[in-house]
């Protein structure tokens, strides 16, 4: 049996081209798009969430609608669609996108112990996300500096900018 990224079950999604950027940080990857929402589905190698450091594949499925936010009822949508029940929703960066994880392997199965070691953001629409607090980079200022958009923690450009 060989092991791939999650595609739709359902009528009415479109396969479209997946970004480069996506495609190289994942084993296999692809996008796929209905109506509003976009879904990127990868089979990354990704660190355990049990924070051993050990690097295993890992389903990872974000939602988006193409760059902003996916409501509840948007990820409903997804989630029947590319069967992602019971993953994990994981979100590291205060983006446009919601991201969900899940180990292959059922042995690593459990919460990512960044939810235990990292503050937990919520933003004003109750989307939530993680940052380091022992000393390693904002995540936000790391994303701004990817698109520009202001940090939300810091709302300005990062001192070593």
């Amino acid at each position: 049996m060989s092991v791939s990224e999650k595609w739709p079950s359902r009528r009415g999604w479109e396969k479209i081209p997946t970004p480069p950027t996506v495609r190289q940080a994942s084993v296999v990857a692809s996008m796929w798009q209905s109506g509003r929402i976009s879904v990127v589905s990868a089979l990354s190698m990704a660190d355990a969430p049990n924070g051993s450091g050990k690097v295993i594949p890992q389903w990872h499925v974000s939602v988006s609608r193409f760059g902003k936010r996916p409501t509840d009822r948007d990820v409903e949508r997804a989630r029947d669609a590319f069967g992602f029940r019971g993953w994990e929703e994981d979100n590291h960066h205060p983006g446009g996108a919601r991201h969900f994880w899940q180990p292959v392997d059922p042995g690593e199965r459990v919460d990512c112990e960044c939810k235990a070691t990292e503050e937990t953001i919520t933003d004003p629409d109750g989307y939530r996300w993680t940052n380091p607090t022992n000393g390693e980079p904002c995540r936000g200022c790391e994303l701004q500096g990817l698109t520009g958009k202001a940090c939300p923690l810091h709302m300005s450009k990062p001192a070593d900018a």
